[in-house]
């Protein structure tokens, strides 16, 4: 050890294999030793997470880097990482686990690539750039779920298989591979036992002995019980359809084979519900009326809200948000949806980021979106270069074929091949291209999104409420209906910035104060 200099650990992680080109272990370790030579630091130990997520503090490296660090309290001055989402992408973890562990052993963290340090302004950007990646975890889980939703919609199959099926790939229209199931052995006992319930003569008792002696077994062959049967003649599936979570629960017709019709499945919902259920039929899932739907949760139940328009006694419809559920039967007040929404522009005036915030987000965004773009420049030069080369190598291809040194077949071949490429060439140039086109224009609409949020949402179409009320309350939120108060246990970061302030009313501290029975604890708006 060189003695008099200050000594740091190098921390390096990748979350996959993919990140290894942008900033792989080598690149990481090079600009750490740069930094650290120019700080006049001398690194003393190094660990590695490979393909680790940096969502919370639970990584075997970092743990071991931890004991290190205490262990040799009072002679390690800094931790040193490529970029702040390199430490965490999770800012309430990255706090407690890591940050607050080290400094208690006079430890600070050090960005080789970001201006993170002692200062005011340093400290501020250590905690807004673990935000940032955060934000950016936040967005990829959101695409995901969109992404799961679709398929959903379309009628895909994304859970392990039921009885009666199995798991496979069917090609979408463009041809690629998407998840579904299939009939297996078992199929034909499900219908039995199905069309023999839709008869209405027997009961769930009858029916499950009836199953026994025809031979349906579960999936590890074991004999069904009462509960399992009643799940199964529950379950739309066997008709055809998908109902899950991504579809919230409505019907939609599905792209697996049904084992029963139709009709079959009408009838004995009719026998399960009686002749007055509504269970079975196919819903609107989208209803520009009631844009909080599948938001606002119960108070009671902590469950999404129903929404409907019930007449009044004049005859009027009177859209309300309300919970049907029979745990909340009398507990649980409709609302009607026009105070709702009224209620939710204003918290969502109220919960408004500072000038200053947006300010220095625009400015990061801008930084961002700058290297982003030297970047796909390069991209897009390279594609440019391959379409080029797939150009002569047709045209080489025609005029060996045109001067006799290719027969008809192989010229054919070489062409489709060609064909191929450039098609697939063009299409990644198309989508490299439309990431370009993101500049500082689309930046500043934002931010103006961001500084008018509540007249945004009251002239927004249905589906960008919808998502933007996702990205913004991801576990959704729950409303008090007798102070008329939303509540959440997770905002989106950027959003945070109101609980912190020190200088709110006591009428607004109010409202950050945690409701009595929810848990995970709320935050009031």
């Amino acid at each position: 050890m060189i003695v008099g200099h200050k000594k740091a650990i190098g921390y390096i992680r990748i979350s996959s294999i993919r990140q290894i080109d942008n900033e792989s272990p080598e690149t990481q370790r090079d600009v750490i030793n740069r930094y650290a030579a120019s700080q006049g630091i001398e690194i003393i130990e190094w660990f590695f997470d490979e393909a680790k997520s940096g969502k919370n503090a639970d990584r075997a490296e970092l743990q071991k880097l931890l004991t290190f660090a205490s262990k040799y309290k009072g002679k390690i001055d800094h931790v040193i990482v490529y970029n702040m989402r390199r430490a965490s992408r999770d800012l309430e973890s990255y706090t407690t686990q890591v940050r607050m562990f080290l400094h208690a052993r006079g430890i600070t963290i050090r960005s080789a690539t970001e201006p993170v340090d002692d200062t005011k302004m340093g400290r501020f950007m250590e905690n807004f750039l673990v935000l940032m990646g955060q934000l950016d975890n936040e967005g990829k889980a959101e695409v995901t779920i969109d992404n799961m939703r679709a398929l959903a919609e379309q009628g895909y199959w994304q859970h392990p298989p039921i009885l009666g099926y199995d798991i496979t790939k069917i090609d979408n229209e463009r041809g690629k591979p998407r998840p579904s199931l299939i009939k297996n052995k078992m199929a034909e006992k499900v219908q039995n036992v199905l069309e023999r319930y839709s008869v209405g003569d027997i009961s769930k008792a009858e029916l499950t002995r009836y199953a026994e002696k025809l031979g349906l077994r579960s999936r590890y062959n074991k004999v069904l019980g009462e509960d399992s049967i009643n799940r199964l003649i529950k379950n739309p599936t066997y008709a055809g359809y998908v109902s899950d979570k991504f579809t919230d629960y409505a019907l939609v017709q599905g792209k697996h084979p049904a084992i029963i019709t139709h009709v079959t499945f009408e009838r004995y919902q009719t026998l399960l519900h009686g002749k007055n259920s509504r269970k079975g039929e196919l819903h609107s899932k989208s209803n520009a009326d009631y844009p909080l739907k599948g938001l606002i949760l119960c108070m009671n139940c902590q469950l999404p809200l129903y929404a409907s328009a019930p007449r009044t006694g004049s005859g009027s419809k009177s859209p309300r948000y309300h919970c049907a559920r029979q745990s909340c039967k009398g507990l649980a007040k409709s609302i009607r949806a026009s105070i709702m929404h009224e209620n939710f522009s204003e918290m969502l005036k109220a919960i408004k980021p500072s000038e200053g915030v947006l300010k220095l987000y625009q400015n990061i965004l801008i930084k961002e979106a700058n290297s982003s773009l030297d970047n796909l420049n390069i991209q897009i030069r390279n594609k440019r270069e391959k379409l080029n080369e797939i150009s002569q190598l047709r045209s080489a291809t025609i005029k060996k074929f045109i001067e006799g040194s290719l027969d008809q077949q192989d010229k054919d071949e070489f062409i489709l091949d060609l064909d191929t490429q450039k098609l697939k060439a063009i299409s990644d140039l198309e989508t490299a291209e439309k990431q370009q086109s993101i500049r500082e224009v689309d930046i500043e609409q934002a931010i103006n999104f961001m500084k008018n949020v509540d007249k945004q949402w009251e002239i927004s179409d249905y589906d960008l409420r919808q998502r933007f009320q996702r990205m913004l309350f991801p576990r959704g939120l729950v409303y008090d209906s007798s102070k008329c108060k939303f509540g959440t246990s997770e905002m989106s970061p950027l959003y945070r910035y109101v609980a912190t302030k020190k200088d709110l009313p006591e009428t607004e501290k109010s409202f950050l104060v945690a409701g009595a029975g929810l848990e995970p604890a709320t935050l009031w708006l």
